[in-house]
């Protein structure tokens, strides 16, 4: 995912089929939690008909409407992310960095990165939590060990993958700019980069 002759990271064919499979994983969890909405109840009232005499109580169908409405939240939280990542991922190329050094347990998803336009400058970036946590943890540590690709600026937004796997984190600023215009100390040609992708304020 490194090869710096390839224009964008998209032009990299396993980091497109990274992001499809990303996209249909996010799609399917997004149209479960939307058909558990109205399913849940309905099986569970069904259940209750057969099983017992009566109406079914409500303090038994709004915990699970509030489950489903809180898994549908979520899901589009995520669907939305990999959307972004596609503006990312089709404007930006991938670079490399080397590992990094260790940190304390429960802060794997913390990175510090160089700021484009100012390399002794760092940028603190936050990875974005993906599915149940233990696969997500893994690939963070598995990037921290052995270096990571990433595509994207660290002021606005970007993407990264392990090196040697095809697993994709969408990762933020620590602290998102301010909104309203380009921040001070952001080159005029990052500006129209983060622009492009969707990641500018």
């Amino acid at each position: 995912m490194g090869d710096e002759t390839t224009r964008t990271a998209f032009d990299d064919p396993d980091t497109l089929r990274a992001w499809q499979r990303a996209r249909r994983r996010s799609l399917w969890t997004f149209t479960l939690w939307g058909f558990s909405l109205p399913g849940f109840p309905l099986l569970t009232m069904v259940l209750w008909q057969s099983l017992a005499d009566g109406s079914i109580p409500g303090y038994v169908v709004a915990p699970l409407v509030l489950l489903s409405t809180v898994g549908l939240v979520v899901s589009e939280r995520r669907l939305s992310r990999v959307k972004q990542m596609k503006g990312i991922l089709a404007v930006y190329p991938w670079k490399e960095h080397p590992p990094l050094k260790k940190v304390l347990a429960g802060d794997v998803a913390h990175f510090q990165l160089p700021d484009p336009d100012a390399p002794n400058k760092r940028v603190s970036v936050l990875a974005l939590r993906n599915g149940l946590g233990k696969r997500w943890r893994a690939t963070l540590t598995d990037a921290r060990a052995r270096g990571f690709a990433f595509a994207g600026d660290p002021r606005f937004g970007m993407v990264i993958t392990p090196l040697g796997q095809h697993e994709l984190i969408a990762v933020r600023p620590k602290h998102p700019p301010l909104t309203g215009g380009r921040s001070n100390g952001v080159d005029e040609a990052a500006w129209q980069l983060a622009q492009e992708a969707g990641t500018g304020n």
